[in-house]
């Protein structure tokens, strides 16, 4: 009993890792379908409030067909997802998407990733974390990477000041998302969470962008296809993928691994939109996962 016990153990920490790989790689292809769709003539709002109505659309479907009982919360819980969604959510992937409209899909993506500095910046004020001597050599070496993937050296101003801050508040959400999660919803399904605080953003998007552009001829059948690419492989699949490895092999684990996205990012970037990139953006990408892996690795 004893042996199939680590046998099935084994195979549950495997299948966890080839999840994380597998979920890691789906999302760092997200910005080359959100600069393809741009290039068919939509704007980053049109674009998130059709991806998340089809994304809504699947996921409480999913969820109804799984297990209905899960999508019954308590007001509590329902009043955190709508925070997060209309919060977090949104602003995240707003900045997010207009980041792309300024700057190369590998240095936005390497600007989202700084997220676990400020993450750690925020426990060590706000909840008196103790500042550990890899705690602050990583945040040195998120810096010195951050600099490098700008190409601050470079002698030519090669990115957009609007792009960057765009790049770097999605960031800010994006901490606010997983430490907000982290102390409002860590019993939740994941599931529902995910399927209503998307719910909530896009609810919070109709007052940004009114849904009569959707009985127009404005989109066109091109974006649709890359907008239902987005919605389905780079955020439900991944999504799910994503939550399922965190049960099996930890979320510390998946987080580490979640860092393939800057490389595949910076990889489909270069194979399909010819973005240059060069050995000091590679340099950079390379400072900022191990800062990121050493503050992650530690308690």
């Amino acid at each position: 009993m004893g042996l199939l016990t680590c046998i099935d153990g084994g195979e549950v920490l495997k299948k966890g890792y080839i999840y994380a790989i597998i979920s890691a790689i789906f999302f760092g292809t997200a910005g080359i379908f959100v600069k393809l769709a741009y290039k068919t003539g939509i704007d980053s709002i049109s674009l998130l409030i059709i991806q998340y109505i089809i994304a809504v659309f699947l996921m409480f479907t999913i969820a109804f067909l799984k297990d209905r009982k899960k999508l019954y919360v308590s007001k509590k819980e329902l009043f955190s997802m709508a925070v997060l969604g209309a919060v977090g959510n949104t602003l995240m992937t707003v900045f997010y998407y207009k980041a792309f409209e300024h700057l190369q899909v590998a240095m936005v993506t390497m600007l989202l990733f700084t997220y676990p500095i400020m993450v750690f910046i925020y426990s060590a004020i706000f909840e008196n974390e103790k500042i550990q001597f890899k705690k602050m050599v990583a945040i040195m070496l998120a810096f010195i990477g951050c600099v490098f993937t700008l190409n601050t050296f470079s002698g030519e101003v090669k990115y957009s000041i609007r792009g960057l801050v765009f790049g770097i508040l999605s960031a800010v959400f994006y901490a606010f998302m997983n430490l907000y999660t982290e102390k409002k919803l860590e019993k939740a399904d994941a599931l529902t969470i995910n399927a209503y605080s998307t719910l909530f953003s896009l609810i919070t998007l109709f007052f940004i962008r009114s849904p009569e552009f959707l009985l127009g001829d404005y989109i066109k059948f091109e974006s649709l296809i890359y907008i239902i690419i987005l919605a389905v492989l780079c955020e439900i699949i991944p999504l799910t993928l994503l939550y399922t490895a965190i049960q099996d092999i930890g979320a510390l684990k998946v987080s580490v691994i979640g860092n393939l996205e800057i490389p595949t990012a910076m990889i489909v970037s270069f194979m399909f939109l010819r973005e240059s990139i060069s050995m000091m953006q590679i340099l950079g990408a390379i400072l900022i996962v191990y800062a990121v892996y050493l503050i992650r690795g530690q308690r």
